[in-house]
Protein backbone atom coordinates (compact mmCIF):
# COMPACT_ATOMS: atom_id res chain seq x y z
CA UNK A 1 0.00 0.00 0.00
CA UNK A 2 1.37 3.38 -0.86
CA UNK A 3 0.96 6.40 0.91
CA UNK A 4 0.53 10.11 0.68
CA UNK A 5 1.12 9.65 -2.83
CA UNK A 6 4.82 8.56 -2.51
CA UNK A 7 6.79 9.55 -5.08
CA UNK A 8 9.48 5.93 -4.98
CA UNK A 9 9.76 3.51 -8.04
CA UNK A 10 7.19 0.77 -6.96
CA UNK A 11 7.81 -2.35 -8.89
CA UNK A 12 4.76 -4.73 -8.72
CA UNK A 13 4.49 -8.11 -10.35
CA UNK A 14 1.28 -9.95 -10.48
CA UNK A 15 2.23 -13.64 -10.73
CA UNK A 16 -1.23 -16.36 -11.46
CA UNK A 17 -1.19 -18.99 -9.27
CA UNK A 18 -3.65 -22.80 -8.59
CA UNK A 19 -4.02 -24.04 -5.29
CA UNK A 20 -5.59 -27.45 -4.06
CA UNK A 21 -5.25 -29.84 -1.07
CA UNK A 22 -2.38 -32.31 -0.67
CA UNK A 23 -4.84 -34.65 0.13
CA UNK A 24 -6.59 -34.18 -3.32
CA UNK A 25 -3.42 -34.46 -5.57
CA UNK A 26 -2.36 -37.83 -3.96
CA UNK A 27 -6.46 -39.07 -4.44
CA UNK A 28 -6.13 -38.33 -8.26
CA UNK A 29 -2.69 -40.03 -8.56
CA UNK A 30 -3.71 -43.35 -6.61
CA UNK A 31 -6.65 -43.43 -8.36
CA UNK A 32 -5.18 -42.61 -12.06
CA UNK A 33 -2.60 -45.80 -11.39
CA UNK A 34 -5.52 -47.73 -10.05
CA UNK A 35 -7.23 -46.93 -13.39
CA UNK A 36 -3.92 -47.76 -15.30
CA UNK A 37 -3.02 -51.17 -13.44
CA UNK A 38 -6.73 -52.27 -13.93
CA UNK A 39 -6.54 -51.62 -18.10
CA UNK A 40 -3.12 -53.62 -18.08
CA UNK A 41 -4.31 -56.35 -15.59
CA UNK A 42 -1.81 -56.29 -13.26
CA UNK A 43 -1.43 -56.05 -9.14
CA UNK A 44 -1.60 -52.69 -8.19
CA UNK A 45 1.66 -50.86 -7.19
CA UNK A 46 1.59 -47.54 -5.52
CA UNK A 47 5.27 -47.78 -3.51
CA UNK A 48 6.08 -45.10 -6.04
CA UNK A 49 3.77 -42.72 -5.32
CA UNK A 50 3.96 -42.98 -1.21
CA UNK A 51 7.86 -42.46 -1.56
CA UNK A 52 7.35 -39.51 -3.67
CA UNK A 53 5.34 -37.80 -0.73
CA UNK A 54 7.66 -39.32 1.74
CA UNK A 55 4.74 -41.20 3.06
CA UNK A 56 5.08 -44.26 5.07
CA UNK A 57 4.84 -47.47 2.94
CA UNK A 58 3.70 -49.49 6.07
CA UNK A 59 1.20 -47.41 7.34
CA UNK A 60 -2.31 -46.94 6.09
CA UNK A 61 -2.69 -43.94 3.40
CA UNK A 62 -5.68 -42.26 5.89
CA UNK A 63 -3.13 -42.05 8.91
CA UNK A 64 -0.15 -40.26 6.88
CA UNK A 65 0.20 -37.27 8.93
CA UNK A 66 1.74 -35.69 6.39
CA UNK A 67 -1.16 -35.80 3.74
CA UNK A 68 -3.56 -33.76 5.77
CA UNK A 69 -2.32 -31.56 9.07
CA UNK A 70 -5.32 -29.79 11.03
CA UNK A 71 -5.22 -28.51 14.31
CA UNK A 72 -7.13 -30.65 17.11
CA UNK A 73 -10.75 -29.11 18.01
CA UNK A 74 -10.03 -28.07 20.79
CA UNK A 75 -7.49 -25.61 19.06
CA UNK A 76 -9.54 -24.34 16.91
CA UNK A 77 -11.09 -20.91 17.72
CA UNK A 78 -13.52 -20.90 14.35
CA UNK A 79 -17.50 -21.51 14.56
CA UNK A 80 -19.04 -24.57 15.00
CA UNK A 81 -19.34 -24.23 11.15
CA UNK A 82 -15.78 -24.75 11.20
CA UNK A 83 -15.28 -27.24 13.07
CA UNK A 84 -17.43 -29.05 11.06
CA UNK A 85 -15.66 -28.29 7.62
CA UNK A 86 -12.41 -29.76 9.69
CA UNK A 87 -14.29 -32.88 10.80
CA UNK A 88 -15.32 -33.32 7.18
CA UNK A 89 -11.92 -32.82 5.40
CA UNK A 90 -10.97 -35.80 8.01
CA UNK A 91 -13.76 -38.25 6.69
CA UNK A 92 -11.52 -41.25 4.93
CA UNK A 93 -11.02 -40.86 1.51
CA UNK A 94 -12.82 -43.53 -0.88
CA UNK A 95 -9.93 -43.56 -2.88
CA UNK A 96 -7.82 -44.15 -0.05
CA UNK A 97 -10.08 -47.21 0.99
CA UNK A 98 -10.43 -48.96 -2.30
CA UNK A 99 -6.99 -48.99 -2.85
CA UNK A 100 -5.62 -50.45 0.70
CA UNK A 101 -8.51 -52.80 0.55
CA UNK A 102 -6.81 -54.05 -3.03
CA UNK A 103 -3.50 -54.26 -1.93
CA UNK A 104 -4.85 -56.23 0.80
CA UNK A 105 -6.30 -58.67 -1.40
CA UNK A 106 -3.45 -58.97 -3.76
CA UNK A 107 -1.08 -59.87 -0.62
CA UNK A 108 -3.95 -62.23 0.72
CA UNK A 109 -3.61 -64.19 -2.41
CA UNK A 110 0.35 -63.90 -2.69
CA UNK A 111 -0.15 -61.05 -5.77
CA UNK A 112 2.05 -58.20 -3.55
CA UNK A 113 4.85 -57.13 -5.08
CA UNK A 114 8.10 -54.86 -4.04
CA UNK A 115 8.89 -53.76 -8.05
CA UNK A 116 6.79 -52.18 -10.20
CA UNK A 117 5.46 -54.10 -13.25
CA UNK A 118 7.58 -53.09 -16.52
CA UNK A 119 4.84 -51.25 -17.71
CA UNK A 120 5.30 -49.20 -14.81
CA UNK A 121 8.90 -48.78 -14.66
CA UNK A 122 9.25 -45.15 -15.27
CA UNK A 123 9.78 -42.15 -12.74
CA UNK A 124 6.70 -40.91 -11.42
CA UNK A 125 5.50 -37.60 -11.98
CA UNK A 126 3.03 -35.38 -9.91
CA UNK A 127 0.06 -33.72 -11.89
CA UNK A 128 -2.60 -31.61 -10.89
CA UNK A 129 -5.68 -33.25 -9.54
CA UNK A 130 -9.19 -33.08 -11.24
CA UNK A 131 -10.20 -29.12 -12.38
CA UNK A 132 -12.84 -29.42 -9.67
CA UNK A 133 -10.62 -29.47 -6.87
CA UNK A 134 -8.61 -26.00 -7.76
CA UNK A 135 -8.53 -22.94 -6.43
CA UNK A 136 -7.50 -20.30 -8.94
CA UNK A 137 -6.01 -17.05 -7.34
CA UNK A 138 -2.88 -14.73 -7.37
CA UNK A 139 0.14 -12.91 -5.59
CA UNK A 140 2.08 -10.56 -5.95
CA UNK A 141 5.97 -11.04 -6.32
CA UNK A 142 6.76 -9.07 -2.80
CA UNK A 143 4.95 -11.69 -0.73
CA UNK A 144 6.61 -14.68 -1.98
CA UNK A 145 9.68 -15.00 0.15
CA UNK A 146 11.44 -18.69 1.10
CA UNK A 147 9.41 -19.08 4.64
CA UNK A 148 5.96 -18.44 3.33
CA UNK A 149 3.64 -16.30 0.94
CA UNK A 150 0.53 -14.58 0.73
CA UNK A 151 -1.88 -14.94 -1.81
CA UNK A 152 -5.66 -13.86 -2.82
CA UNK A 153 -8.17 -17.25 -4.16
CA UNK A 154 -11.00 -18.15 -4.60
CA UNK A 155 -11.87 -21.04 -2.52
CA UNK A 156 -11.33 -21.39 1.22
CA UNK A 157 -9.03 -23.66 2.74
CA UNK A 158 -8.96 -24.53 6.36
CA UNK A 159 -6.02 -23.70 9.10
CA UNK A 160 -3.50 -26.16 9.34
CA UNK A 161 -4.53 -27.54 5.97
CA UNK A 162 -1.61 -29.62 3.88
CA UNK A 163 -2.00 -27.54 0.32
CA UNK A 164 0.01 -27.51 -3.40
CA UNK A 165 0.78 -24.04 -4.94
CA UNK A 166 1.83 -24.23 -8.66
CA UNK A 167 3.03 -20.30 -10.14
CA UNK A 168 1.83 -20.27 -13.26
CA UNK A 169 4.80 -18.59 -14.91
CA UNK A 170 6.81 -19.34 -18.09
CA UNK A 171 8.43 -22.11 -16.04
CA UNK A 172 5.66 -23.10 -13.72
CA UNK A 173 6.84 -25.04 -10.59
CA UNK A 174 4.43 -26.68 -7.52
CA UNK A 175 5.90 -26.32 -3.96
CA UNK A 176 3.59 -27.90 -0.58
CA UNK A 177 3.07 -25.82 2.21
CA UNK A 178 0.54 -25.76 5.07
CA UNK A 179 -1.84 -23.03 5.86
CA UNK A 180 -1.42 -20.36 8.25
CA UNK A 181 -4.80 -18.48 7.72
CA UNK A 182 -7.31 -18.04 5.53
CA UNK A 183 -9.77 -15.37 5.81
CA UNK A 184 -12.60 -13.89 4.21
CA UNK A 185 -11.57 -10.88 2.28
CA UNK A 186 -14.56 -7.78 1.78
CA UNK A 187 -17.06 -8.03 -0.95
CA UNK A 188 -16.73 -4.53 -1.16
CA UNK A 189 -12.80 -5.27 -1.83
CA UNK A 190 -11.57 -2.77 -4.85
CA UNK A 191 -9.70 -5.84 -6.43
CA UNK A 192 -10.74 -6.64 -9.33
CA UNK A 193 -9.87 -10.17 -11.22
CA UNK A 194 -11.82 -12.46 -13.13
CA UNK A 195 -11.01 -15.46 -10.38
CA UNK A 196 -13.22 -13.61 -7.86
CA UNK A 197 -10.64 -13.78 -5.09
CA UNK A 198 -12.79 -14.30 -2.70
CA UNK A 199 -10.57 -14.81 0.27
CA UNK A 200 -6.93 -14.02 1.76
CA UNK A 201 -4.61 -16.64 2.07
CA UNK A 202 -1.16 -16.92 3.76
CA UNK A 203 1.00 -20.21 4.23
CA UNK A 204 4.44 -21.26 4.95
CA UNK A 205 6.39 -23.72 2.84
CA UNK A 206 6.89 -27.15 4.11
CA UNK A 207 9.18 -28.48 1.46
CA UNK A 208 7.45 -31.80 1.65
CA UNK A 209 8.84 -32.89 -1.67
CA UNK A 210 12.59 -33.32 -2.39
CA UNK A 211 14.15 -30.42 -4.01
CA UNK A 212 11.42 -27.99 -3.45
CA UNK A 213 13.74 -25.38 -1.67
CA UNK A 214 16.13 -25.14 -4.41
CA UNK A 215 13.47 -24.54 -6.68
CA UNK A 216 12.09 -21.81 -5.03
CA UNK A 217 15.15 -20.22 -4.07
CA UNK A 218 16.52 -20.41 -7.83
CA UNK A 219 13.61 -18.72 -8.78
CA UNK A 220 13.62 -15.93 -6.37
CA UNK A 221 17.55 -15.33 -6.88
CA UNK A 222 16.73 -15.19 -10.85
CA UNK A 223 14.58 -11.91 -10.33
CA UNK A 224 16.17 -8.58 -10.92
CA UNK A 225 16.68 -6.62 -8.26
CA UNK A 226 14.09 -3.68 -8.19
CA UNK A 227 17.11 -1.64 -6.70
CA UNK A 228 19.24 -2.29 -9.33
CA UNK A 229 16.97 -1.09 -12.03
CA UNK A 230 15.75 2.00 -10.15
CA UNK A 231 19.95 2.65 -10.21
CA UNK A 232 20.14 1.77 -13.86
CA UNK A 233 17.30 3.84 -14.70
CA UNK A 234 18.60 6.73 -13.16
CA UNK A 235 21.68 6.13 -14.36
CA UNK A 236 19.90 6.09 -18.53
CA UNK A 237 18.36 9.24 -17.56
CA UNK A 238 21.28 11.26 -16.81
CA UNK A 239 23.80 10.08 -19.75
CA UNK A 240 19.96 11.15 -21.95
CA UNK A 241 19.42 7.71 -22.77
Amino acid sequence: MIYNKSGHQVEIKKISIRLWSLRDEIEAAIGRRMKECEAAAIPLFIDDIKRFYNLDLAQSLNEQSNVLHLPKFEDVQEPASEAQDVAASAVESKTFSEAEQLIAEQTKHGLETDKPNPILQRPYQRQAPDLDKISYGFTFLADVNMENFLSFTKNKFLQGQSVVVEFLIPQNFMMTATVTYCHFYAMRSRIISSTKPDYRLQCQFSYAIPGERNTLRNFLTSLPNPAQKVKKESEDDSLGI
